[in-house]
């Protein structure tokens, strides 16, 4: 794709745009690999939803949406996706992408088609690696466009003290200590900002949390640095987590980040809480007190 064509479509994700989240937790599963939806974000020209693929099959990711990504909705509609940012280790991927034409509001559920993954495994001489196809696929991924709701009153915060527990596994995503995606699909306004909560992932030993902040189109200079923010969790039970930012993109006016939340949220938990404070502007950090906030999310875990 064309620089130019991409950076014009970074540019359309933007606060002024933006029309809400869809919150979805929806995985598919094939073989040693499985692949989740991480939320849609309705804009005025298009959407973006972010895919995540977990391997146990050696080696590391690849994959081409514009070659292997099918996406349709209900009404036989289908879409084009272009990708605003791919990041590959060993055994994970995930991908922002960008999705055109608009969703229109009669559509109830989109399903994306994964094929074409491949693992890499390396050669003995130190050139390029192998391509191999992932057993398991096409992933398919139908998602609703009307789920219910996942908001929950925000509980309010343990004592300050220190957090207890810590994570065992690395990386910090790994598809053997996978459990499931939590739908959170929540938003915050204000000032020409949008701060986003899209999903948290659950593993055995911790959770990892997508977030998104949307700047006012047209200002590069202030984009909000959400992985520079203070992100703050506790949840109903009492319960303090450390958080920790482990991956993040910025393009035109927008950043996202994805973050650990340690230890593992603990399974009596029915609603967690999440607060973004501290949230800077482009490159220059002692803006913070310009930035609208705390942002604050309830989200609930499992029906009261």
């Amino acid at each position: 794709m064309a620089t130019t064509a991409l950076l014009t479509r970074e540019h359309l994700r933007d606060a002024v745009g933006f029309g809400g989240i869809v919150p979805t937790g929806a995985v598919a599963r094939g073989g040693d690999t499985l692949v989740a939806a991480l939320g849609v974000e309705h804009h005025a020209d298009g959407a973006v939803v972010q895919l995540l693929a977990l391997s146990d099959a050696p080696g590391l990711l690849e994959w081409n949406p514009s070659m292997g990504l099918v996406i349709r909705d209900d009404r036989g509609d289908r879409y084009e996706a272009h990708v605003l940012t791919l990041a590959s280790s060993l055994g994970q991927l995930c991908a922002t992408l960008w999705i055109e034409p608009a969703l229109p509001p009669e559509s109830r559920s989109l399903e994306l088609v994964v094929e074409g993954m491949v693992r890499i495994n390396p050669t003995r001489g130190g050139g390029r690696g192998v391509a191999r196809p992932l057993a398991g696929g096409p992933w398919s991924l139908v998602l609703d466009l009307l789920p219910e709701r996942t908001v929950a009153d925000v509980p309010p915060q343990p004592v300050d003290g220190p957090v207890h527990g810590q994570a065992d596994s690395v990386p910090v995503r790994a598809h053997s200590v996978f459990i499931d995606v939590v739908p959170v699909g929540q938003a915050r306004l204000g000032s020409g900002l949008a701060v986003c909560v899209l999903a948290v992932e659950r593993y055995w030993d911790r959770a990892v949390v997508t977030l998104v902040a949307l700047g006012p189109v047209g200002d590069d200079a202030n984009v909000p640095a959400i992985g520079r923010a203070r992100i703050e969790v506790w949840d109903d039970r009492g319960h303090r987590y450390r958080v920790t930012p482990v991956q993040g993109a910025s393009r035109g006016v927008w950043s996202e980040v994805a973050a650990e939340i340690v230890p593992a949220i603990a399974p009596d938990a029915g609603v967690l809480a999440l607060r973004v404070s501290d949230l800077p502007l482009g490159a220059d950090s002692g803006r913070r007190n310009d930035v609208p906030g705390p942002f604050t999310f309830g989200i609930r875990l499992a029906a009261g």
